[in-house]
Order: structure tokens, then C-alpha cells, then sequence
């Protein structure tokens, strides 16, 4: 028998978050992330999306053992944007036992409806501003800092239990490094960079000792630039600037690059370095006095980036800055000595960045999905 119960003490969120490792403790391409991150995500104080939303977490137990588990998420501010009453799962992991899986997403269906909401969607972990997706191709590769990773069959669980897709998502890893070098390409990034000059829109790094006074104008382009994409949900100030924040503990200035023309911000794109080589050694997930020389001894050794999101104003695109600025952070990540570089995520129906990403030598190396179930009453009665 399948006992689902809701996180309600310390005790039982730091099952929640260690569950993971018992689960894939025999998988080599999984990386545990510290759970002092996970611990900080989950503070319902410290993450700025409790101050507007809503998030039960629950456990699935089989034989007193912990099986499963969930986190059922009412975003208020993705109702108030869309008018859409969806609810959202994230942080979903299960043993493979369809049962667990079937108890833990039948308590989702009945959770949303106590609430109000008519379809369910996910995984999304809290938004798709952050880690979101199912992995359903490239189980042979390791996953980038702050990207998921999961077990094979969550894919056949889902579909058994009435979620279809609703969206693909796409890695591309920038394999191909002479693409860039090439004559036509440098003749095509000098143009681009004599037109830039022309335009007077210049590129820089981003200023850490500014950070206040950059989060705002860059807050705004974030959120006008992703409007038209598909699930995008503007970002609160108080979201950004935790996230902000966060980065600027562990990602250099040079890999922040910020267009402007006439010093107003227009565009901007973010590369992290890529964590998880160091989390990968970090195996207990414990940042204590041994993780901690662990992290800072490896963190020297990172050679890979993941290339997080790339934004500009509409009336700028389709001028060849994007591809300046891939030359452009191309050569901070090798300033860096990081020589190998993922962008994700990519949307199925974002043409334009598949195609820039092909220009400069990406190859689509994973798939991830968003799920989407609409019967939610006729669900609730098979129980």
C-alpha cells in the first residue's frame, strides 16, 4: 500500500530533498546538489516566490520506506497574468513503481481541485524562469548546472496516467568551435560589429559593485524580451534580485555581457559556469569542511558553461547581435578557460534561436517536456 504524506516538519523536508540521492545512487550522470541550495530554495521566508504563491510538498511511503515525491504548486501570479486556473507540479521523483507514481499524482489532481484549479501542468520547479521539464532524451550525459535530470520511465508513468505533452525543450551543445573561426564568419561578426558601432549600441560586462542600480533596467528587459515566449511569467523585482544575487557569488563579471544603446540596456546574455563539475565531486551533498575544500579546489577546474538565456528587445533582433554576442562570450569562456559551452533551454516553436544556435555550431544533444493534463474532475473519480 502507497501512504502519501505532506511535509511538515524539518525532519521530513530533509527526506524530501535527500531522497534524490538514494534514488540515483547508482547512476553515474546524476550530481547532487548541495542541499544547503536545496534547503534555501524550500525556506518559505528566504524564496521571494512564497511571498505570492502557494507550494505543498508531499512524500509517497511504500513499506515505510520513502518512495516518491512532489511538490504541488499554486502559482497566483501565473493566475493573475494568464487568467488560466493551472496548477503546476515540480520536484517529482519516484521509484520505478507505477503505483507510487499513480498515488503521487492522483494527490496532485485532488490538491489542485481543493484549490480551485482546473488543469495541471509540469514539471515545472517553481517556474519556467527556473529548472523546468522532464528529461525524455540524452539519459548517456550529465546535466549542466541548474538543469534537470531524472530516471527513464517518469516519461511512460506520466503518459499511463493521462498527461500529454504540451511543450519540448531542447539542449544544444556548442560542439563545432571552428565555426566561429571560419572566413565567412568573421567577415560576417566584423560587419556586424562595424553596424553596432554605427548604431551606437555597445556591449559590456555587467558591474557587481552596481548591482542595485544594473537590476532594475535589466529586470525590464528580461521580462519585455520573454513576454511572447510560450509559459514565460514576468519576474517580481524581489525574484530577480534574489537570483542576481545568487549568481553573483559564483559567475564571473565577464560572462554577463549587457547591450546598450546610448547607455539604456537593450539586450543581454548570461552564461553560468558549469557547477555541477564540482557539485559531481561533492557526492554527500554536504557543503561541510571537506565539501568545502572539494568545491573550492575544483571549482579551479571548471572547463564547461551553460549558456542560460540570451534576451533582446524586439525592435533589435534580427540585426546579428545575437551571433555577436555567441563571439563575443565565446571568448570570455575561453578567457576563463572554459573551452565547452550548453545552451538550453531551447523552445520546440523558437525558430530563430535553433537557427542561431546551428549557425554557430550547436548540436541539439538532449530533449526535456512539459506535460499537460486537462480532466481533472473525470481523474478524481477514478480513486
Amino acid at each position: 500500500m502507497i501512504e502519501i504524506v505532506e511535509v511538515k516538519s524539518k525532519k521530513e523536508l530533509r527526506k524530501f530533498i535527500q531522497f534524490p540521492d538514494f534514488l540515483y545512487r547508482d547512476d553515474p550522470c546524476y550530481i547532487t546538489e548541495p542541499h544547503v541550495f536545496q534547503q534555501t530554495l524550500f525556506n518559505r521566508k528566504k524564496n521571494p516566490f512564497f511571498m505570492h504563491s502557494k507550494v505543498d510538498f508531499f512524500l509517497a511511503y511504500k513499506e515505510n520506506q520513502v518512495a516518491g515525491r512532489i511538490a504541488l504548486i499554486r502559482n497566483n501570479n501565473h493566475i493573475a497574468h494568464t487568467g488560466e486556473l493551472c496548477g503546476f507540479f515540480g520536484f517529482f521523483e519516484s521509484i520505478d513503481d507505477f503505483e507510487v507514481t499513480e498515488a503521487l499524482l492522483h494527490m496532485a489532481v485532488r490538491w489542485n481541485i481543493q484549490e480551485g484549479l482546473t488543469t495541471l501542468r509540469g514539471p515545472e520547479n517553481f517556474t519556467t524562469n527556473e529548472s523546468c521539464g522532464m528529461l525524455i532524451s540524452g539519459f548517456d550525459k550529465k546535466p549542466v548546472v541548474m538543469m534537470p535530470y531524472n530516471k527513464p520511465w517518469y516519461n511512460d508513468f506520466l503518459v499511463r496516467f493521462g498527461f500529454k505533452k504540451e511543450m519540448d525543450l531542447s539542449s544544444y551543445a556548442l560542439v563545432d568551435d571552428q565555426v566561429l573561426l571560419s572566413p565567412s564568419m568573421v567577415r560576417i561578426i566584423k560587419r556586424i560589429s562595424d553596424q553596432l558601432s554605427d548604431s551606437d549600441i555597445t556591449i559590456r560586462t555587467i558591474n557587481y559593485k552596481r548591482l542595485d542600480h544594473e537590476i532594475i533596467p535589466l529586470l525590464g528587459v528580461y521580462n519585455e524580451a520573454n513576454k511572447d515566449n510560450w509559459g514565460f511569467l514576468p519576474m517580481t523585482e524581489q525574484e530577480f534580485r534574489n537570483i542576481a544575487r545568487q549568481f553573483r557569488q559564483f559567475v564571473p563579471e565577464k560572462l554577463i555581457l549587457i547591450v546598450e544603446k546610448q547607455k539604456q540596456p537593450i539586450g543581454f546574455l548570461l552564461a553560468l559556469p558549469d557547477l555541477n563539475q564540482v557539485f559531481g565531486h561533492i557526492k554527500s551533498g554536504k557543503l561541510g569542511p571537506v565539501g568545502m575544500l572539494k568545491f573550492l579546489w575544483y571549482k579551479r577546474k571548471i572547463n564547461n558553461a551553460r549558456i542560460l538565456i540570451l534576451g533582446m528587445l524586439d525592435e533589435y533582433r534580427n540585426k546579428g547581435i545575437d551571433l555577436f554576442l555567441y563571439q563575443k562570450i565565446k571568448e570570455n569562456c575561453m578567457a576563463l578557460g572554459m573551452y565547452h559551452g550548453e545552451a538550453c533551454y531551447v523552445m520546440e516553436n523558437n525558430l530563430r534561436m535553433k537557427s542561431i544556435l546551428e549557425k554557430v555550431g550547436g548540436k541539439c544533444v538532449k530533449q526535456y517536456r512539459i506535460y499537460k493534463l486537462d480532466t481533472l474532475a473525470d481523474k478524481n473519480t477514478e480513486r
